[in-house]
């Protein structure tokens, strides 16, 4: 959890070493869609749920059923 001015690919170091087991998949949102986390991701074997944003050139496909589970976490 990072406090509400923070960007939240700031939080992603900490966030991706949390785990005893790779996950199979990051969801998360839009403030997550960067090149260098999806790369890092990409190398890990994670699969990348993380629509892009609005602004990028090229669109980037996600997994939309997936995706919809997010909310269970975020109302935790």
């Amino acid at each position: 959890m990072t406090v509400g001015e923070a960007a939240d690919c700031k939080a992603y170091d900490a966030l991706i070493d949390l785990p005893e087991r790779a996950p199979d998949a990051l969801l998360a949102d839009k403030g997550y869609d960067a090149d260098a986390i999806r790369a890092d991701l990409a190398e890990r074997n994670i699969e990348a749920v993380i629509p892009g944003r609005s602004n990028r050139r090229v669109k980037i496909e996600h997994n939309r059923a997936l995706y919809k589970q997010r909310n269970r976490i975020e109302r935790m």
